[in-house]
């Protein structure tokens, strides 16, 4: 009977901790009826807009609040890394997640530059006009927009090169070809477009840094960032619970604005076959390559492997208390020194998301294939940039990788029409990038471990209670959530780290 009372109590519980996720799932599976439904009577570009406009108002909602967390995640991140005193032991748990961030959105992007998953989403969706626009040009406006004149205008528009064409055509008597021919009369710069995210980033990075160096003269300015975050994280997270009903309506506008389904449902399915191919090859062999550069030694055994256990749970429970306490306790049985793990594990499970890194940067690519946008060499540079800098900044809320991907795909002038459609594999993606984020903090500790292992005391700085608490060394008490999971913010649970 004991047993039965605590099946119950446990499935309660889950139920309790997935009812956000199970309420999206029945709203996938309601998107997916409707257009089906819908699908026969040829319903007007009017009523696929009135279908629409729930889901259009909820990412209008999201995106608003995307500015304000940006800014204050990133400049509490940065202003609570304490320099003097943990400087070598973040230091390189930070170049870690930075290297990791960045090799999996390099890996997302090749793969979903090379298949192409959203090529057959429309095929008769034609290929985006190409814009001119000169190779040194690219790059010019990509560092014009990282350091910015105006912070304020940096909020509003980007910075891009303006040309002044002059566009003749002439045509092939042999093979009837028409050629174009672009002269450039002049050029200059312009503003223009979407927020300028990189410049807001840059400046926010060197805003946190500042006052780190600065504590006791900023802890004003500390107490108003971290209060900013609070606000905004939970105006997201009581948006998100309209996710469901923004699933029902961007997915059945999405499917009753194309006429070949089937290549809807190739799209999606190539789409997750890419992610998770990319998270595999991540977590199996560019981590431990990183790993072993890092340290010289062998990263399958016993680090990878003592990883895999915590992965599991981190996908399948989901559960922060549960989460938390399997991953240290794997730290313990590898054999790291407690007071690497007790420090660099909570900094991980803050700030480094590789897995959703990977998830954004090929979600913005099939998004600009679907809707035959041609991305250039800057675009992908700033995927790259944005993708890896969100990852680490962007709160741990459900779907909170969603959000960035809506950040990045309208700064970049990528419609997000169908984003929608990729409520459907979440459930699938966000477990598998669960896993591989779970991996790589145990990675990241294993490295610190043996660069600085033996140089410090065994000294627990943090004690883990029976009831999942985490306590740190000054006796208070955080609680710890990973992934796509809701975290706790405080001005204490911030520094204590």
């Amino acid at each position: 009977m004991g047993e039965l009372q605590c099946s119950k109590q446990c499935c309660t519980s889950w139920l309790r901790s997935n009812i956000l996720l199970l309420l999206t799932l029945g709203g996938v599976a309601l998107g997916f009826v409707l257009a089906a439904v819908l699908k026969d009577y040829n319903p007007s570009d009017d009523a696929i807009m009135w279908i629409n406009l729930p889901g259009e108002l909820f990412m209008r909602a999201l995106k608003c609040a995307v500015l304000p967390i940006i800014v204050s995640s990133v400049i509490t991140a940065v202003a609570s890394l304490d320099l003097k005193t943990n400087g070598k032991l973040g230091g390189l748990a930070f170049l870690y997640m930075v290297l990791a961030n960045l090799t999996a959105v390099i890996l997302g992007l090749v793969l979903s530059l090379t298949i192409k998953p959203g090529a057959s989403f429309n095929e008769d969706v034609e290929e985006g006009d190409l814009s001119y626009y000169e190779t040194q040009d690219v790059f010019v406006d990509l560092f014009r927009n990282l350091f910015t004149d105006n912070i304020v205008k940096a909020c509003i528009v980007t910075a891009y090169t303006e040309y002044d064409l002059n566009v003749t055509s002439s045509m092939d008597a042999i093979t009837n070809e028409t050629t174009m021919d672009v002269e450039v009369l002049s050029k200059g710069l312009a503003y223009g477009g979407d927020t300028n995210y990189l410049g807001v980033l840059l400046f926010s990075m060197v805003f946190g840094m500042a006052m780190s160096v600065e504590r006791e003269q900023t802890v004003v300015m500390l107490d108003f960032f971290v209060a900013m975050r609070v606000v905004v994280f939970r105006i997201i997270t009581v948006l998100l619970w309209f996710l469901p009903i923004a699933s029902i309506s961007l997915i059945a506008a999405a499917l009753l604005s194309v006429d070949d389904l089937m290549g809807v449902f190739i799209s999606l399915g190539l789409f997750t076959a890419v992610v998770m191919v990319g998270l595999v090859l991540h977590t199996f062999i560019t981590v431990p390559l990183i790993y072993l550069v890092f340290t010289r030694k062998n990263p399958y055994k016993p680090v990878i492997m003592g990883a895999i256990r915590p992965g599991i749970v981190v996908a399948v429970i989901r559960s922060s208390i549960a989460s938390t306490v399997e991953i240290l306790n794997s730290c313990e049985k590898i054999g790291m020194n407690v007071r690497i793990y007790d420090f660099v594990i909570p900094l991980s499970i803050n700030f480094k998301k590789d897995g959703s890194a990977l998830f954004m940067a090929c979600s913005c690519v099939w998004l600009a294939q679907t809707e035959g946008v041609t991305l250039s060499s800057g675009d992908v540079v700033s995927i790259c940039i944005l993708a890896t800098a969100l990852a680490m900044c962007l709160p741990g809320i459900p779907s909170t990788s969603l959000v960035a991907i809506a950040t990045i795909a309208s700064s970049l002038g990528i419609p997000i029409n169908n984003i929608g459609i990729l409520f459907a594999m979440e459930w699938l993606l966000d477990a598998s990038r669960g896993f591989t984020n779970a991996v790589s903090y145990v990675v990241n500790a294993g490295i610190v471990d043996v660069w600085y292992g033996d140089k410090l005391e065994a000294e627990p700085t943090v004690h883990v209670h029976e009831n999942g608490a985490v306590e740190t060394k000054n006796g208070q008490t955080n609680e710890q959530f990973v992934d796509d999971v809701p975290l706790e913010i405080t001005k204490e649970n911030i520094t204590s780290f």
